[in-house]
């Protein structure tokens, strides 16, 4: 290859062009020459590559450290939500079972249940309530380390991001930075004593009630027996046997629930109707004669007796009923319309007036002079029969061995007799006791409405430091020079100037955790070291669990859960005051209109540092630049956040702080939960 004239060549002397350029072409100077300015212009560019990417690293540093401010507040609001879900979940816990407790109370037969029920109700609460206590404590305790936790989690990400001989410093800085929070309703008190209370009365109503219907129930089961069961003999098989009653007249009962004290009622009126209808003398004498006029005498008494008979049960529980007794001996028929009744025929006999059992009595042979009543023999107005003898004895020796002996109708009657009376003394003691356990359990339903309405106050007002968000300011350090690699070859070194850059970030709730088992697995956590001995205690557990995941959801969950565990409660009976109660208070659970809590995870993004400092009262422009200039390059974070114009302490006692204790219901222990400290995020951010 030729360039140029001759002439040129040959005046272009040793260093002219001819070093670069010969008749055969570029020279080897020329070949070295370029590919020198190549490599220098490539290191040139790399290092000027190098320069600006480190440069614009600062802004990453502050946004990275701004993050992880911001995180350590999301953190401590992950705390506080988990130890709210607990102290309500525990409070609704409690009511559920002291509400259970109630009905229990009001079921007849259950008061041991009910006062154990109660009893674990109460210690519920007052577990709750201590739990609040320590909880409340625990949070403001926190609350006092969070700033300095902030600063020093966005100092060790600022750390965390040195590197390539670059070197920062700064921190992420709270706003605000004292603590705004109240946690005076978390600390509430719920107190459920006037329930405690109420459900003692109720369990004293069941007593009487449960005691009164054991007394009523053993009366009918006794007249059952009497009027249905051969032991040795019954009504009914006495009635088929001297009466010869059809199965119509003489129905029969196979259990007390199928029987009433009206259908023995109903079998006598049909026994003495028939017994009146078939009487006969069982001889032809004047004895045979007046002894079936004395029987049929006392059937005619004893059918117009039980005739006037009833037996009636209100809707209310209270028994009206009048099964009579039938008179046995002569002192009894005195007072009886046999005594008194002029049923029996007299005659004028030589002595004076003389009653007679029938009028064809041998000894009737003077004129007839009307009836008159057995009473006249006492009294004086008539003399007795010397051939009958028809008198008041033999009007009471009808019944007499009859209720005496244990193969007499009489007999089982009297037992029925006895019986009713027992049972209507029994049963409406039993209304009246049922009448009482309904008031009562008004009241203690209107006592459990009032110890319920302590849990609707209103959710604790967390806003801790930082609750605002976070500003992060980060410094890169004089005196970074670009790498030796690039530059030492060909170029010198270039010092990287100063750099500093703000940022900040706030917390936004992420919608995708809404449904976030962070609750799920506090509470499977928990109920390992529970250890909880079964029964009662072990549903209880349950319920609480039932409510604490509940509580991230929709809240609806409240009435069912309630709900499932009244279902355990047996013995309620439509149209009782249990299952009034139990309705009740499942209705109060169901409809107590809590507010569902917001369980979202709560998701650091980067936001201006105007917004932050807007929203916490402060002139962005101002501070910001008073931030800047403030900002030393060196120190611990505290010092530089001290520098920065926050006087934050590390009030650290160690990374382990017990934030609260779970005091455990029934057992005396309890279970302390314990935050680390460090686990709030310590340079788990980088850029």
């Amino acid at each position: 290859m030729r360039i140029g004239s001759p002439a040129c060549r040959r005046t272009s002397g040793a260093w002219g062009i001819g070093m670069f350029v010969n008749e055969h072409g570029y020279t080897s100077v020329a070949v070295v020459t370029a590919l020198l300015v190549s490599v220098t212009l490539v290191l040139c560019v790399a290092s000027v590559e190098w320069t600006t990417s480190r440069s614009a690293d600062v802004q990453q540093v502050a946004d990275a450290a701004a993050l992880a401010g911001s995180n350590t507040v999301a953190r401590f609001y992950t705390i506080a939500q988990v130890l709210d879900a607990c102290v309500l979940s525990l409070g609704l816990a409690g009511m559920t079972v002291m509400g259970t407790g109630l009905v229990l109370s009001a079921v007849p037969g259950a008061q041991s249940a009910a006062a154990s029920t109660v009893d674990q109700g109460m210690r519920i609460l007052q577990a709750r309530n201590s739990f609040a206590r320590s909880a409340a404590l625990g949070l403001s305790h926190i609350e006092k380390v969070l700033p300095a936790l902030i600063v020093l989690n966005s100092e060790a990400s600022i750390r965390a991001n040195a590197g390539d001989g670059l070197r920062y410093v700064g921190a992420a800085l709270p706003f605000p930075v004292d603590s705004q929070s109240d946690y005076t309703s978390l600390a509430s008190e719920v107190q459920a004593s006037d329930v405690a209370d109420q459900a003692s009365s109720l369990q004293e109503a069941s007593h009487a009630c449960e005691a009164a219907k054991a007394r009523a129930d053993a009366a009918r089961e006794r007249a059952w027996k009497a009027d249905c069961v051969d032991e040795p003999r019954c009504m009914r098989s006495r009635a088929a046997s001297l009466a010869g009653l059809d199965a119509l007249q003489n129905p029969d009962a196979t259990t007390p629930a199928d029987w009433s004290f009206g259908m023995a009622i109903q079998r006598a009126r049909a026994y003495y109707a028939r017994r009146l209808q078939i009487e006969a003398p069982k001889g032809s004498d004047i004895e045979s004669v007046t002894d079936s006029l004395a029987r049929a005498a006392y059937y005619r008494y004893a059918l117009e007796t039980v005739n006037g008979a009833w037996y009636y049960e209100a809707q209310d529980g209270t028994v009206d009923m009048n099964v009579p007794h039938l008179a046995c001996t002569k002192q009894e028929v005195r007072s009886t319309s046999l005594y008194t009744d002029p049923s029996w025929p007299c005659t004028e006999q030589p002595m004076g007036k003389t009653l007679h059992s029938i009028l064809s009595c041998p000894g009737a042979t003077g004129p007839s002079v009307g009836q008159d009543a057995v009473e006249a023999l006492d009294s004086g107005r008539a003399l007795l029969c010397d051939v009958c003898r028809m008198d008041v004895g033999d009007l009471g020796s009808v019944a007499s061995i009859s209720t005496i002996a244990n193969n007499g109708y009489e007999h089982y009657w009297q037992i029925v007799v006895d019986a009713a009376k027992e049972y209507q003394e029994a049963r409406n003691e039993q209304a009246e006791a049922e009448r009482q356990l309904h008031e009562i359990a008004e009241r203690g339903s209107g006592a459990f409405e009032r110890a319920l309405e302590q849990l609707r106050v209103p959710r604790p007002h967390v806003q801790p430091a930082g609750s605002c968000g976070c500003v992060g300011v980060a410094m890169r350090k004089a005196g970074t020079t670009t790498p030796s690699k690039l530059t030492s070859a060909l170029l010198n070194g270039t010092e990287l100037p100063k750099g500093v850059a703000v940022s900040a970030a706030v917390l936004a709730p992420d919608d995708a955790t809404r449904q976030n088992n962070v609750l799920s697995r506090f509470f499977d956590g928990l109920a390992e070291r529970m250890r909880v001995s079964g029964g009662l205690l072990d549903a209880m557990a349950g319920l609480w669990g039932d409510l604490l995941v509940s509580y991230g959801e929709t809240y609806e969950g409240v009435g069912d859960a309630a709900g499932g565990f009244l279902q355990r409660v047996d013995g309620v009976f439509g149209g009782t005051a249990g299952a009034w109660l139990r309705s009740r208070v499942a209705e109060l659970m169901d409809t107590i209109g809590l507010q569902p809590a917001d369980m979202r995870l709560r998701k650091p993004v980067l936001v201006s540092a105007s917004k932050v400092l807007g929203k916490a009262g402060i002139d962005p422009e101002g501070k910001i630049w008073s931030l800047i200039q403030a900002l030393p390059s060196g120190g611990s974070g505290l010092q530089i956040a001290r520098a920065l114009g926050m006087w934050v302490w590390d009030q650290r006692e160690g990374d382990a702080v017990t934030v609260a204790e779970l005091p455990l219901p029934g057992t005396g222990g309890s279970i302390p939960l314990t935050v680390d400290l460090s686990s709030f995020g310590l340079g788990d951010s980088h850029a």
